[in-house]
């Protein structure tokens, strides 16, 4: 144990500000190793009470370090277990942002995704994620991820004609798993958006459905579960719902940017195709931004905490940021793209890094393809995933480790499939004028 913790302390060593914070403390990490070789004492103690520096080296440490040095000693424990520690780490995680990488499991032999890759901004794997109990998943999908969580869903109904999805909220770093309640089933597949917030981490999902029992008005009903309370409230009957995502199979259809939710709102004819805007706070107060631009291929995607809008049209890319203050929006063309844009036959993720923006995208033969844009060289750089084959689509995510707990309330969540049939296909109407 002690051998594993030195040779960690001399890799974070190379950190110059890692190494200051311990120089604080020793004129060396030989003189920390040494030290903590040692039984407990008055000046061990002594060192140990200083928590405020005690801190500042634990929380630049990875995740699987500090799950592992927590059962050292209790004071340990104790002190990485806080809300305020864990706080910390993620605004410091946040900084060293990378990709999570998922593969679309319809295309896997056996529909089950074994691992989520985390990916360097050069393409590389440095990490493969299992999740306990996605052996036993039939072809889930990833929706979101934020602050060091995802959120994956996948249909468990038995029944033709019928949806029954289920939720996980996962930590990947962790290896922390919450099945969240059962909720209504759908005649069409739901449209899910998750919003979070930054007071220690509390979570809403949005799920838009399709009321079996007046199927006919599409996604008339939406609900909502939060995860201060560990339940699913019906808000009833809305006139609006977000857009369908049919082009786009992985692609997620929404962003999560300072406790905002966006999705485009469905065209009222087309149901793939954006009319505008939907914005939802955590107090569910609803704005409806207007596009910029008539947007028919077009990604929300959060760009350095601000709501960006990508459009696409023949070959030409348009980015439109929005000044949410001023209510408008102001454009930045991208030179023209590199490839054949006529051989695009559709777009699997869009997603920004740092200054950079990455498109994966799948051409007319089904081969998938990555490139780059920098935003502040104003040119387009190849991008190329490792590891891999071109003939599996994959979509990625924004993604940083952090020790974010899954159920931050603490409240015991119970889920899955099965039982309360009537329950959840019986939804009770109630007219909530809710989009203003």
């Amino acid at each position: 144990m002690w051998t594993m913790i030195f040779a960690s302390l001399r890799k974070w060593e190379e950190n110059s500000m890692i190494r200051h914070l311990i120089k604080f403390w020793f004129s060396s990490t030989d003189e920390l190793y040494s030290k903590l070789k040692r039984p407990f004492n008055g000046t061990w103690d002594s060192v140990e009470s200083d928590v405020g520096a005690f801190e500042n080296i634990l929380i630049r440490l990875p995740v699987k370090n500090i799950l592992i040095f927590k059962s050292i000693s209790k004071l340990w424990y104790d002190v990485m277990s806080t809300k305020y520690f864990i706080i910390l780490h993620r605004l410091l995680s946040k900084d060293n942002t990378k990709f999570l990488a998922f593969y679309d499991p319809g295309l896997l032999e056996d529909g089950i995704v074994r691992g989520i890759h985390l990916m360097e901004s050069n393409g590389t794997y440095t990490e493969s994620y299992t999740i306990p109990g996605f052996e036993n998943i039939h072809h889930p999908l990833l929706i979101s991820s934020f602050n060091g969580l995802i959120c994956c869903i996948n249909d468990v109904s038995k029944y033709r004609m019928l949806y029954d999805i289920e939720l996980r909220i996962c930590n990947p770093a962790t290896r922390e798993v919450v099945l969240l309640p059962n909720s209504y089933m759908s005649v069409y597949m739901p449209v899910f958006g998750v919003l979070y917030s930054n007071k220690f981490h509390i979570y809403k999902i949005f799920k838009f459905f399709s009321d079996p029992i007046h199927f006919g008005m599409g996604f008339s009903q939406c609900e909502v579960y939060s995860s201060e309370t560990g339940e699913w409230e019906l808000l009833g009957s809305v006139p609006s719902h977000p857009l369908m995502n049919l082009r786009r199979t992985l692609a997620s259809n929404h962003v999560c940017i300072n406790e905002k939710l966006y999705w485009f709102l469905s065209d009222e004819h087309e149901f793939d195709i954006p009319s505008s805007i939907l914005m939802v706070d955590m107090d569910c107060n609803v704005k409806e931004i207007p596009l910029p631009t008539e947007a028919e291929i077009s990604f929300l995607i959060d760009f350095h905490d601000r709501l960006c809008l990508v459009d696409w049209t023949c070959g030409t890319i348009i980015l439109w940021l929005y000044d949410e203050a001023r209510g408008s929006w102001y454009s930045k063309k991208v030179p023209p793209f590199p490839g054949n844009w006529l051989e695009v036959a559709q777009f699997d993720s869009v997603v920004a890094h740092k200054h950079k923006i990455l498109f994966v995208y799948r051409d007319v033969a089904g081969l998938r393809h990555e490139i780059l844009y920098n935003l502040v060289c104003a040119t387009w750089e190849e991008f190329r995933i490792t590891e891999d084959d071109k003939k599996t689509p994959i979509v990625v995510f924004p993604f940083f480790e952090t020790l974010v707990p899954c159920n931050p309330a603490g409240r015991k969540v119970t889920g899955g499939s099965g039982g309360g049939f009537l329950k959840k296909l019986c939804v009770n109407s109630v007219s909530v004028v809710w989009f203003v």
